[in-house]
């Protein structure tokens, strides 16, 4: 009996992982209905746990070349199922923050991020959600021109 109640429990606990996945992964098609008039470049679907008492803010980084004189239109959408809120932040080569989608000192999300790129490089895109709450998102990037 004890056999068996290791194996539901165990069964249950891929389904509902296989679920959530599922949910955010649905969430690619949601969010590219969002370019409107901009290209298509890169999504990445991002998923992570709450964050633990103790242990680092759970966080996910992308690196992708960027060209100077374009502008790219970076969003994220959240699965409204699960509490986190994602927040992108953009590095350089030089590891220097260089825009980020949560304005800390409003404690506002910014919907996109328009960044106008001066320096062709390869950037570092770092995801996670605010107060290391579990959530799910797909991240976009898309130029503008």
């Amino acid at each position: 009996m004890k056999k068996y109640a290791i194996l539901l429990s165990f069964l249950s606990l891929i389904f509902l992982s296989q679920k959530t996945f599922s949910q955010c992964g649905s969430l690619l098609d949601v969010c590219h209905g969002k370019l409107d008039d901009a290209r298509f470049l890169k999504s990445w679907p991002i998923q992570l746990p709450q964050q633990s008492r103790g242990e680092p803010l759970p966080q996910v980084s992308f690196k992708m070349p960027l060209s100077s004189g374009t502008t790219y239109k970076i969003f994220a959408c959240n699965a409204e199922e699960l509490p986190g809120k994602v927040i992108i932040s953009i590095r350089n080569h030089n590891d220097d923050l260089v825009i980020t989608s949560y304005l800390v000192e409003q404690q506002r999300h910014l919907p996109m991020i328009m960044f106008p790129v001066a320096m062709s490089g390869i950037y570092t895109f770092s995801f996670y959600f605010e107060n290391g709450k579990e959530g799910c998102a797909v991240g976009v990037v898309s130029s503008v021109n």
